[in-house]
């Protein structure tokens, strides 16, 4: 463990960021927090942070800015190993797939074949940032399947905004089925934000449009293309098509496994997996480092800040009125 601090002390960050966070060209980061109320620590749900940033300078930065606590989320293993060696609790929360965009594996039949379906029905283009565009965004997300739902928030950008590149699948009457954001967390390194797709779309049109944005960013030099966390899942379990895990988990995992588990009747995290796995990523896990601890209380804070538990309560009551239709037209 002394070799492993002593290799990641002056590192810099690259593209270990937190899962949102971003590099800029700036002298000083600038958080973004929200109080988490049970367990008292800070939130930091996204930042700048200076290009040329470490990991110590990053770390230094936070206790500074947090005295009292701060907790992390979407930490890569190296980031995570680092602040687990300054004191940093940590638990596993699921994982990421990454596109390595220089070394991409051919695409399997099955994909490219749907590819060609999507491909029939209109064309991939980015669009350029603009009210109008970032008002047209947030329209659409009402004609997505989560539209008329609570929206997850602190989770991923959730809008079109000045950070996110935005790509969208297109008709040629300018009708969008599918979009796609992207935030750029370095020279090299993408990664997925928000992914929207029309509920009546046909099948192919979300392949053919991560396929197209992910040649459009291998072409212009990115190395690095993340599809984004899945949460709740570890690779090894989803490959038996079960939460069976071999590796051993703290108390505070299991429970926050099991609760995904248990309330995937309102966020479907294992067809995103299944979705994502299609284009053969490498799964990476992903972390919530906190400090000084990381209190039970704040899973808790975690389910309710980012609206999750209001998505649940959300959904079992529109399944309660929708079997109670049901049984009333049968009875």
């Amino acid at each position: 463990m002394i070799f492993t601090k002593i290799l990641l002390v002056g590192q810099t960050l690259k593209g270990n960021i937190p899962l949102s966070w971003s590099h800029k060209e700036i002298e000083c980061p600038k958080f973004h927090w929200v109080k988490l109320p049970l367990s008292g620590l800070s939130w930091v749900y996204t930042a700048e942070i200076p290009s040329n940033y470490t990991m110590e300078d990053l770390c230094n930065k936070l206790e500074s800015n947090f005295p009292d606590g701060f907790l992390l989320r979407g930490c890569s293993s190296e980031l995570a190993t680092y602040l687990n060696e300054k004191g940093c609790d940590l638990i596993r929360t699921g994982a990421q797939g990454i596109i390595d965009l220089e070394n991409s594996k051919k695409l399997s039949q099955t994909l490219t074949n749907l590819v060609k379906r999507g491909d029939r029905w209109g064309a991939v283009k980015e669009i350029p940032f603009s009210q109008i565009n970032r008002q047209r965004v947030s329209q659409f997300i009402t004609h997505t399947s989560y539209g008329t739902k609570p929206k997850l928030q602190y989770l991923f950008n959730n809008t079109f905004d000045s950070h996110c590149r935005c790509f969208v699948f297109s008709t040629p009457e300018d009708k969008w089925l599918g979009v796609i954001t992207v935030s750029v967390l370095g020279k090299h390194y993408s990664h997925t934000e928000m992914i929207l797709r029309e509920k009546n779309a046909p099948a192919g049109v979300m392949e053919s449009l991560f396929v197209s944005v992910m040649n459009i960013l291998r072409d212009e030099g990115f190395k690095h293309f993340s599809l984004g966390e899945v949460p709740f899942v570890s690779p090894e379990a989803m490959e038996e098509n079960n939460l069976r895990c071999t590796v051993k988990r703290s108390l505070h995992e299991s429970f926050l496994f099991k609760a995904g588990h248990i309330l995937r009747f309102a966020y479907n995290y294992r067809g995103l997996f299944n979705f994502k796995n299609k284009f053969d990523p490498e799964w990476k896990p992903v972390y919530i480092c906190a400090t000084p601890k990381l209190p039970f209380l704040s899973l808790i804070d975690l389910f309710c800040e980012t609206r999750y538990l209001a998505l649940s309560r959300s959904e079992l009551i529109s399944n309660i009125k929708h079997y109670s239709r049901i049984s009333s037209s049968a009875g």
